[in-house]
């Protein structure tokens, strides 16, 4: 769920496993773990990258391994250093390692550069870490929202093409990528850099990481931040339900902006109807792009759930997705080809949601009602929301759900806070309240605004994470700002 923060980052700029089942709390810690040797990420930067050695299957630790790749930019103050502090960018399946490699830490994170050595890691079957890459999860052509029994039979047909594509190719390493065993991987980077405690901020998906990894190690908790949350005891159905129904409003407050805003480039124009006509006309005369296959009415939609969530501290994608709409209109869809969900995801997306956020799709009509439902909430939005990627990229997937929806209750950890925007089209404010039940002790701490996380849309919300992460200074139990 990274992809929404970081496409609209880069929008801006274009125009932006299986380890068995597990009681929770009983896991052991990650033995010490022998040190990352660590080099220059690039050239003249202070970023340090190197790769952690771990079992493929952590049931198995001294059969086969696989390599994670780690990067770390240390504290500007070693004399005062709190510790390091892990990052997860959400996913599933986000390269947080390559965004730091990059040199982003300092844009991110400019609070906790001195105190903190800031850390973070692709996870397995990502960016370079032992990659599983097998074509996109959604393929062009292939119907996205099936209207008949053979279009559902194609997009399930075509699901599992690239499952047993990956399972050929990848598959041990395809079979140990869910969240449980990523969890188990960042507990021997914990290790690795001799830290007893994980300090840790995981954002959209990243909250369901930090959330699992709390509860098969709560006593190596250190002060740990959950933002946009995703929470797994909501079921595939109530998943795409509220993120339609968010994702709507979020488009309302799009074509709101766009009429007060002299800047968008849809300024003066009644944004909803553009959008209607334009995806239509699309639907029935894809426009073709140079060196990508036809953008259709579907493959526009599906970028929705890209560019429609703000993430105002990196860059907003609203401008972006204006532009792009102007820019089909006149036969122009280059944005949508680069930023749609169709074409664009990376298998180990489909593969770590598969496992844990599965469709739980029982055929046609199954598949019929749901889109139904969604377009009952959503009339605009209807099912273009990451719930349906995840039930399409899993509708014939071959490998069974390793942790399929269940609560995730969190004990004997100390408090962990929990942050939400009031309006979170991505991950809705519901998650972060489901949750808060779920983590004894938690803090919940909602802000009043519009956007994915509340780290990357709310000024005050990034103070009170501030104050808890460099001070340990937790807000009330539940506040608001």
């Amino acid at each position: 769920m990274e992809k929404r923060w970081k496409q609209g980052l880069s929008a801006v700029l274009v125009a932006a496993g299986t380890i068995g089942v597990l009681i929770p709390g009983t896991a052991s810690a990650a033995e010490p773990a022998p040190s990352i040797k660590w080099t220059a990420c690039r050239p003249g930067g202070v970023e340090q990258c190197g790769k952690l050695t771990v079992p493929l299957d952590w049931s198995k630790p001294t059969g086969a391994t696989t390599e994670i790749y780690v990067a770390r930019v240390p504290a500007k103050d070693q004399t005062r250093k709190l510790g390091s502090l892990t990052f997860n960018p959400g996913g599933p399946g986000g390269a947080g390692a390559s965004i730091f490699a990059a040199g982003l830490a300092d844009q991110l994170f400019p609070d906790y550069r001195d105190r903190y050595d800031l850390v973070s890691f692709d996870p397995r079957g990502t960016g370079s870490s032992t990659a599983l890459n097998c074509g996109p999860v959604l393929r062009p052509g292939v119907p996205v929202f099936p209207k008949s029994q053979a279009e559902y039979d194609a997009m399930v047909a075509s699901s599992r093409a690239t499952g047993e594509k990956c399972l050929k190719q990848h598959g041990d390493l395809m079979r140990n990528l869910d969240t449980r065993t990523v969890a188990r991987d960042m507990d021997a980077i914990r290790a690795a850099l001799g830290e007893d405690k994980l300090n840790f901020i995981g954002l959209s998906y990243g909250s369901y990481l930090g959330t699992t990894y709390a509860q098969l190690f709560p006593r190596r908790v250190g002060r740990m931040v959950l933002d946009g949350i995703v929470d797994h005891a909501q079921g595939s159905k109530r998943f795409m339900l509220d993120e339609a129904k968010e994702m709507e409003d979020t488009f309302d407050r799009f074509a709101e902006w766009c009429d007060k805003d002299a800047d968008c480039a849809l300024h003066g124009q009644d944004v909803g109807a553009v959008w209607d006509k334009v995806t239509a006309k699309a639907d029935k005369t894809p426009l073709q792009v140079p060196n990508h296959a036809p953008v259709t009415g579907d493959t526009m939609r599906m970028t929705l759930p890209t560019l429609l969530p703000k993430t105002d501290f990196v860059g907003d994608p609203w401008p972006a997705l204006a532009e792009g709409i102007a820019q089909a209109v006149k036969g122009d869809g280059s944005l949508f080809a680069s930023t749609s969900s169709v074409g664009n995801y990376e298998t180990a997306y489909a593969a770590v949601s598969c496992m844990d956020f599965p469709g739980e799709l029982k055929g046609y009509a199954d598949a019929k009602v749901r889109i139904a439902r969604a377009k009952a909430v959503a009339p605009r939005v209807g099912a273009a929301v990451e719930a349906w990627v995840m039930a399409a990229a899993c509708s014939g997937w071959p490998v069974k759900p390793s942790n399929p929806w269940q609560r995730t209750p969190v004990k004997d950890a100390p408090p962990i806070l929990i942050t939400s925007t009031t309006h979170d089209p991505s991950t809705p404010v519901s998650n972060a309240f489901g949750l808060a039940r779920q983590l004894r002790g938690s803090r919940l701490l909602v802000a009043d605004a519009v956007g994915h996380t509340a780290y990357l849309n709310a000024a005050c919300a990034r103070d009170a994470i501030g104050r808890f992460l460099l001070n340990g200074e937790l807000p009330p139990r539940r506040s608001a700002c």
